[in-house]
C-alpha cells in the first residue's frame, strides 16, 4: 500500500492549494448570492463568515498536532472506533461526490450561459474532470508546483478587472446601512461561510502531507491565507455592489457582469473573457483538490493496494453525476445555495468539531 511520505509538499505549496481551494471558483460565484440574500451588507456576511472559520481552522491544526502522523480517516477510527468513523467516512465520501460534481455542473453552467451556449454542457463536464484526473495522477507535489503559475495569473486578472472597475464605481449603493435589519446579513453568513469557509475542514486530508521539517509554519501560513482570501472576496463583493448597484444580487457570475460594463476609449473592450478564464482555472483547480481528496480518502477507507486504482472509476461516478443529477439550473442554485452549507456543516464539520472536543477531553484527563 502506498504511504503519505511517498509524496510530500513544502509549506509555501500548502499555502497555494489552499488559496486555490478557497478562492477558486468562489472568487465569481460567491458575489451574487451572498449580495441577494444580505443586499447591500454582503460585505458584513463575508467579514462574519472569516472570523468563524478561526477556530474552525484552529480545530484542524489542534487535530493535526494530536495525531501528526495519522492521516484523517485513521485518527477519526481512533476518536470514535472502526463503525462510528467508518459511518463518518461514508458520508463524508457521498459529500465529496455532491462537491466535486458541483463544481464541474459549475463550470458547465458558466460556459452554456455565457459564452459557448450552443455547446451541450457534457462536453464541459466531461474535458475538465479528465484533465483533473490526470492532474491528480500526477501527484499532489506536481499539483502545488503547476497551481502556482495558475493561481498567481488568476489573481492578476481578477485584480485587473477589480481596478478598471473602480472608475465606475459609486459609493451610494452601500448606503443605507442595515436597511433591513440583521436578518439578511444572517442569511449571507449561513451561505457564505457554508461555501467556501467551512469547506476548509478537508485540509485535514492534506496536512499529512506536508513535510515534517515545514509541519511548524503549518498553521501560521493557512491563518495568513485564510485572511488573504477572505480579503480578496471581500474587495470582489464591495466593487460588485458599488458597480452593479441594485441589480448586483440578481446578475448570476456577478464578476463577469461587472467585467462588460468596463470599457477604456474604442480599444479596451470585451476584457469579460478574463473572467472566464479566471473562472475556468479557479474551479479547475478546486476540482482537482477535491478529486486528490475522495481518492485518498476511498484509498484509505477501502485499504486499496494503489492509491490509483480507483480513480478512473470515481471521474466517471462524478461526470455521469453532473450530468443527471438536476433537471434545471433553478434546482442545482437551490442545491447550491441552501442545502449544501447545511450539509458541510453537518457531515463535514461536525465530526471533525466532536473528534477535536473528545480528543481534547482525553488528553486532559490522561494529564490528571
Amino acid at each position: 500500500m502506498n504511504e503519505i511520505g511517498k509524496q510530500s509538499i513544502g509549506v509555501g505549496q500548502l499555502a497555494i492549494l489552499y488559496v486555490s481551494y478557497m478562492v477558486g471558483s468562489s472568487i465569481v460565484y460567491i458575489p451574487n448570492p451572498t449580495i441577494h440574500f444580505a443586499g447591500n451588507m454582503a460585505w458584513l456576511s463575508i467579514v462574519i463568515s472569516v472570523l468563524m472559520c478561526v477556530p474552525l481552522l484552529g480545530c484542524v491544526l489542534y487535530l493535526f498536532r494530536c495525531y501528526p502522523e495519522a492521516a484523517y480517516t485513521e485518527y477519526l477510527r481512533q476518536v470514535y472506533g472502526k463503525w462510528i468513523s467508518a459511518v463518518f467516512v461514508f458520508l463524508l465520501m457521498l459529500m465529496l461526490y455532491l462537491m466535486l460534481s458541483y463544481i464541474v455542473l459549475g463550470i458547465g453552467n458558466f460556459f452554456t450561459n455565457t459564452m459557448m451556449v450552443e455547446t451541450p454542457m457534457y462536453v464541459f463536464n466531461g474535458l475538465t474532470i479528465i484533465i483533473a484526473a490526470y492532474t491528480v495522477r500526477a501527484g499532489i507535489e506536481v499539483m502545488g508546483r503547476m497551481f502556482f503559475l495558475l493561481m498567481v495569473s488568476m489573481l492578476v486578472f481578477v485584480v485587473l478587472i477589480v481596478g478598471l472597475a473602480v472608475p465606475i464605481a459609486k459609493i451610494e449603493p452601500l448606503l443605507p446601512l442595515f436597511s433591513e435589519g440583521i436578518k439578511p446579513v444572517l442569511h449571507g453568513v449561513y451561505f457564505s461561510f457554508g461555501f467556501p469557509f467551512a469547506e476548509l475542514f478537508l485540509f485535514a486530508v492534506i496536512l499529512p502531507f506536508v513535510r515534517k521539517e515545514s509541519r511548524k509554519y503549518a498553521g501560521k501560513w493557512m491563518y495568513a491565507m485564510t485572511a488573504f482570501s477572505g480579503f480578496l472576496l471581500l474587495i470582489v463583493v464591495v466593487i460588485t455592489v458599488m458597480t452593479l448597484g441594485p441589480l448586483a444580487g440578481d446578475r448570476k457570475f456577478s464578476l463577469y457582469a461587472v467585467a462588460r460594463l468596463i470599457k477604456i476609449g474604442e480599444f479596451l473592450v470585451g476584457i469579460e473573457a478574463i473572467v472566464g478564464y479566471a473562472l475556468i482555472a479557479g474551479s479547475f483547480m478546486k476540482a482537482a483538490i477535491v478529486l486528490f481528496i475522495l481518492n485518498h480518502v476511498t484509498f484509505r477507507f477501502f485499504k486499496l493496494n494503489d492509491d490509483k486504482i480507483a480513480l478512473p472509476a470515481i471521474s466517471l461516478i462524478t461526470f455521469l453525476l453532473s450530468v443527471t443529477l438536476f433537471h434545471t439550473e433553478a434546482e442545482f442554485n437551490f442545491s447550491v445555495n441552501v442545502v449544501w452549507p447545511l450539509i458541510t456543516m453537518t457531515v463535514g464539520i461536525g465530526p471533525l468539531l466532536l473528534a477535536a472536543f473528545i480528543t481534547f477531553i482525553k488528553r486532559r484527563f490522561r494529564r490528571h
